[in-house]
């Protein structure tokens, strides 16, 4: 059997095991992700997109058997989170390098604001994600999402708590792109808001902290 998650956004997760648990706990919590991933793919329906099944494979699970393979050891839910957390955040701070790389590039805002609807088009498509575009000026980008493939995948899977440090990885992935775009959002349907209302704002006119 394929090694779970090296082709996945924890790549790392098999060492951090062993760092963050004794053996032979650590080494029985990673065997038991293992095998759980393994299942959530083998019983996912990505509708037939790539994206989707990038998505699930690449992103969503992995946290997801890793949480239920916590939660497997007797781990109280409170840990489990904060194990998952520390995980998907190294995972996010490599996208907020990404991020950095592209606010390097002048005009960043603009160029940004050329492709955003093309990229959610490709890589957030309508099997997964609900998509309400609200602006696309030179001073913010705003979309509302009202159905989202993560939220809908851990209340599916019987963990709709897991979906907030989804969400929490956003705002550390997209920290990368200050000072030239500022990210703000209100609320995600994972914390129990109507929609995850996403702003882009343009540095040259967000207030700054």
């Amino acid at each position: 059997m394929m090694k779970a998650f090296e082709s996945t956004n924890l790549p790392f997760l098999r060492e951090d095991c062993k760092q963050e648990f004794a053996d032979p706990m650590g080494t029985r919590i990673y065997g038991r992700a293992e095998e759980l991933y393994h299942e959530l793919v083998a019983r996912a329906d990505d509708k037939g997109n790539p994206a989707i099944a990038e998505h699930l494979r690449g992103k969503l699970f992995p946290a997801m058997a890793y949480y239920k393979a916590l939660l497997a050891e007797g781990i109280p839910q409170s840990d489990a989170l904060a194990a998952v957390r520390r995980e998907t955040q190294k995972a996010a701070l490599i996208k907020k390098e990404s991020s950095a790389q592209m606010a390097r590039i002048p005009f960043a805002f603009l160029l940004y604001r050329m492709g955003v609807k093309s990229h959610m088009s490709k890589n957030f498509p309508a099997e997964g994600w609900e998509t309400e575009w609200v602006s696309n000026s030179g001073k913010e980008i705003h979309f509302n999402l009202h159905r989202c493939l993560y939220w809908d995948s851990c209340r599916q899977h019987g963990c709709p708590e897991l979906c907030t440090v989804y969400c929490e990885n956003d705002t550390t992935a997209f920290s990368g792109l200050l000072p030239k775009i500022r990210f703000e959002r209100s609320g995600t349907l994972g914390e129990g808001a109507a929609c995850c209302d996403f702003h882009f704002l343009n540095g040259k006119y967000a207030a700054r902290d």
